[in-house]
């Protein structure tokens, strides 16, 4: 699950964050990410999410709950890869 988490705050400080370099350092798997990241960058998440660990994540699956942290998205991750 490390290497999901790694991948997951890697993409969001590169790609999300690149703006904002002391909220990327600050990344940690219980890091809120839903205060950080607007709904564009949610739904690039999402996209990003799916090609990488090659998921399907459903629009009802898109809840605070799945996407509050690294750490809520890695086990959202590894509940539909298994």
């Amino acid at each position: 699950m490390d290497e999901v988490s790694d991948k997951i705050r890697a993409y969001v400080a590169s790609e999300l964050l690149f703006e904002e370099p002391s909220k990327a350092a600050e990344l940690q798997a219980d890091t809120p990410l839903l205060t950080m990241i607007d709904s564009l960058g949610l739904t690039q998440l999402v996209a990003y999410i799916e090609e990488e660990f090659e998921i399907e994540i459903d629009d009802a699956e898109v809840t605070a709950d799945n996407f509050r942290t690294i750490g809520d998205l890695s086990r959202l991750v590894g509940s539909k890869a298994s």
